[in-house]
């Protein structure tokens, strides 16, 4: 009996040892139950890693070598939406699929939280059985093991990296951060991600959660009559009935129980209707991580949670702009008249207005409500930025594809942040509505009557757009006089013009719009790439010769403007076309050889 009592004690002590203090004798270090390495060295460590230097790199997208891309979606994300007789009327990457052949589509918790969405991708492109982390589960209360996966890279390791894009950027994101602290116990190390690309991604958070329910400064309290809560009580009531949810593809189930008591759940149908379940209640779910207050836990938490850029692994942050505009009279926000903001046109115009209490702006903001007003659509445009304490290298203003990174070689370790008014000018992103692809809209499309009326609007688009930013700005005049409040400017630090003003009868549209400038080192990136097409390609090269040598002849000069030289009314970056003094005095033909060695002095 005694030896009995002796080996349970002794099995015991060596269960709380495993759990709380366990010995790697590979790594010489002491990791948690989780598997985290204490004292491991920070992601952005150089001595963490080889002592080789990190040179620059590109993304490759055909050939033998071709990288492995793996898809990773957004809040509320679908694959693909099918209509019988129809075919396919909706593809959530559309637009990458046609750039790049074959990639890994995954799907993660459409609603969890960053931490189960990140261990499910994990699983997902590795395989194995879903282990949440026996530490997270019980702070949580929610199940350690979930579904098992076959995986879609098997032979995913540091050696074999892969690249994420997506919507999800933040799980991508988290992910790496995982990888980096070797949560998964399996030697992983962020370097297994060659390069991340984001699209819109919410990296300092959102507001919207604020007004749709959720309670400033709890993180996960939402107020009973808020269309969050109908939200959340929409999910319980579909996970509730299994068969919606096998239909749906939650994912909740697994972790929360969140099906019928007689189904092996834990709920019941009134709990459903209002919500009242662990996951709602417990913070690990997608309101915090999509609130300002969860973002702010991932760059100005603690050490150890902070999220930190891997050297090897290339950062490539598009940022949506170009789709409101701000009105004169108020500083609020609207959105333009495009296709692209029609499905979002009330969340766009919820965004642009939506102002915290003084005391919420000062605890969880920690800034002004009008610096989350501009918005894409779904999202503001300051929260698209990464997050302070990662270093951004470049900021571009995308107005041609050839200037997009993605396509070049890039510095990894730092950010390089696109600002986007056209997704059409991106390489991935450049999607199309999704109703084109009807059978009976194409048709109807094609007809001439639609042709020449849709002519006619694209031609007078600026004209339509013109008389409603007017008529939206008059509104809000009048409002104005009826609340006789003219004679108080609104304070929101902006530093509008005043409403009696009448300057807004002859001002353009274009003087609305927030327009985004590349930085220094952008625009050397942009004439850095744009010198080096003008001598890859012999067309070009004799094009610009032909130009600056007939404009020569007949006495042109140039002149300085800005950052560009005018020549002979062109506009050519200055660092780029240059002409050096034998452009000036040749009495001859010049040739190829010459305006390339020309061209390479300015250099």
């Amino acid at each position: 009996m005694s030896k009995l009592l002796r080996n349970f004690l002794r099995k015991k002590t060596l269960q709380n040892a495993t759990l709380f203090n366990a010995y790697d004798d590979e790594t010489s270090s002491y990791t948690d139950m989780e598997g985290s390495v204490y004292g491991a060295l920070p992601v952005d460590s150089p001595t963490a890693y080889d002592s080789e230097p990190i040179k620059d790199f590109r993304l490759v997208f055909e050939g033998e070598n071709k990288d492995t891309f793996v898809l990773v979606p957004g809040l509320l994300p679908y694959d693909t939406i099918e209509i019988p007789l129809f075919g396919t009327i909706a593809d959530y990457w559309g637009d990458v699929k046609e750039q790049i052949e074959d990639p890994c589509i995954t799907s993660p918790s459409p609603f969890g939280s960053l931490h189960d969405r990140a261990v499910e991708l994990y699983y997902q492109i590795k395989g194995g059985q879903v282990d949440y982390g026996l530490i997270h589960s019980h702070q949580f209360c929610h199940n350690q093991l979930g579904q098992t996966y076959e995986g879609l890279v098997p032979n995913w390791s540091p050696d074999n990296p892969i690249v994420l894009i997506g919507y999800g950027a933040t799980t991508a994101l988290y992910l790496q951060h995982l990888l980096s602290t070797n949560f998964f116990g399996q030697h992983t190390a962020g370097k297994m991600i060659k390069g991340v690309v984001c699209w819109s991604a919410p990296h300092r958070g959102s507001t919207l959660p604020y007004y749709l329910g959720l309670e400033p400064g709890s993180k996960c309290i939402v107020h009973p009559f808020s269309i969050l809560q109908f939200l959340l009580s929409l999910i319980h009531l579909i996970c509730y009935f299994t068969f919606l949810e096998r239909l749906f593809d939650f994912r909740l189930n697994d972790k929360w129980g969140l099906a019928p008591k007689s189904e092996g759940g834990e709920q019941s149908l009134w709990g459903a209707l209002s919500a009242r379940s662990r996951f709602s209640y417990f913070g690990d779910n997608f309101l915090v991580d999509w609130s300002v207050e969860g973002a702010r836990m991932r760059y100005a938490g603690d050490e150890k949670d902070r999220h930190y850029l891997d050297p090897h692994c290339v950062y490539l942050n598009y940022v949506s702009t170009g789709r409101t505009w701000r009105s004169k009279v108020t500083g609020y926000y609207w959105p333009r008249l495009s296709w692209r903001t029609f499905s979002t046109w009330f969340i766009s115009v919820m965004l642009g207005r939506y102002k915290l209490p003084t005391d919420a702006e000062q605890q969880v903001l920690r800034t002004s409500s009008s610096t989350f007003w501009q918005n894409d659509g779904t999202l503001s445009i300051h929260a698209q930025n990464p997050p302070p304490h990662q270093q951004v290298l470049m900021n571009i203003a995308l107005d041609q594809k050839l200037f997009d990174p993605i396509e070049h070689e890039i510095t990894p370790g730092v950010w390089y942040n696109l600002y986007v008014n056209d997704p059409s000018q991106t390489v991935l992103f450049n999607g199309v509505p999704f109703f084109i692809t009807l059978p009976f809209i194409e048709y109807i499309l094609n007809r001439s009557f639609i042709k020449h009326f849709v002519n006619f609007l694209s031609r007078n688009s600026e004209s339509f757009e013109s008389f409603y930013i007017h008529f939206v700005e008059f509104c809000e005049r009048n409002i104005r006089f009826s609340s006789k409040k003219l004679h108080i400017e609104y304070d929101n630090g902006l530093g509008f013009s005043d409403p009696s003003s009448k300057s807004y009868i002859t001002s353009a549209t274009s003087e609305r719009i927030v327009k985004y400038s590349s930085d220094k080192a952008g625009l050397e990136w942009i004439h850095k790439v744009e010198t080096i097409e003008i001598l890859n390609s012999p067309s070009k090269m004799l094009y610009w010769m032909n130009q600056m040598q007939s404009s020569l002849d007949n006495g042109s000069s140039l002149s300085e403007s800005g950052n560009k030289k005018e020549f002979s009314g062109y506009s050519l970056p200055a660092t780029s076309f240059m002409p050096g003094p034998m452009f000036i005095k040749a009495k001859r033909r010049l040739t190829a050889d010459d305006y390339k060695a020309t061209l390479m002095n300015c250099n």
